[in-house]
């Protein structure tokens, strides 16, 4: 796996993310408070099953974008220890998005000289 591959999957999550929380969050927040409400008061049961469209699908892009941020995070960690990296290693390791980012834009792809 290349760095492109990572920057790729990284960028892909943060615009899955901001899309979700963006577009579907109000009417995510909007279903759980409904919920919330009608547990709260035993008498009403206004809290449905079944979530709207749009929540169904916030809650997707939400998950796509995490599965991105993750696998992009594990290629850069085992991307950074094969070139022995250990810098960058901490680096993607400590701050997964922006380490895994960083390390995909400037980072370098060959095992250090000695």
């Amino acid at each position: 796996m290349n760095k492109g591959f990572i920057v790729l999957l990284i960028l892909i999550a943060i615009i899955l993310n901001v899309i979700a929380f963006v577009g579907f969050g109000p009417a995510f927040s909007t279903y759980l408070r409904s919920c919330q409400s009608s547990i709260s008061s035993s008498y009403s049961t206004s809290c449905s099953t079944t979530a709207s469209s749009a929540v169904v699908i916030g809650f997707v892009l939400y998950l796509s974008g995490v599965i991105a941020a993750i696998i992009a995070w594990i290629v850069g960690l085992i991307t950074t220890a094969r070139i022995r990296r250990w810098g960058w290693f901490v680096a993607v390791l400590i701050l997964p998005v922006l380490g895994s980012l960083l390390y995909g834009l400037i980072g370098p792809a060959t095992k250090p000289q000695y």
